[in-house]
């Protein structure tokens, strides 16, 4: 299940909840996220925030092979060479 960022009224917290939920009070989040009431109000609205994500892609050829892509590299008219396998089959011939 992903984990959401909230803000309950100046405070932000982290809940983990199934992503149809769409809860708008304190209470409602409290339920499907499994989290103590506490002292606030049931009542109170809660906001869910927009965390952006960032993923790295690497760049160097043993990043690529370790992943289990290969990477073509264009050397003529429909010959590439395959730049992550072993060196002595790394011509592929399009034609």
């Amino acid at each position: 299940m992903p984990t959401y960022l909230y803000l309950v009224g100046k405070d932000r917290l982290e809940a983990t909840h199934k992503m149809r939920e769409e809860p708008k009070t304190w209470g409602e989040l409290c339920q499907v996220a499994g989290l103590e009431l506490g002292q606030r109000n049931p009542d109170e609205k809660v906001e869910r925030l927009i965390v952006p994500v960032s993923s790295q892609v690497g760049q160097f050829t043993s990043d690529i092979k370790n992943t289990g892509f290969r990477r073509l590299e264009r050397r003529d008219s429909g010959v590439y060479e395959d730049v992550t396998a072993p060196k002595g089959e790394r011509i592929v011939d399009s034609n």
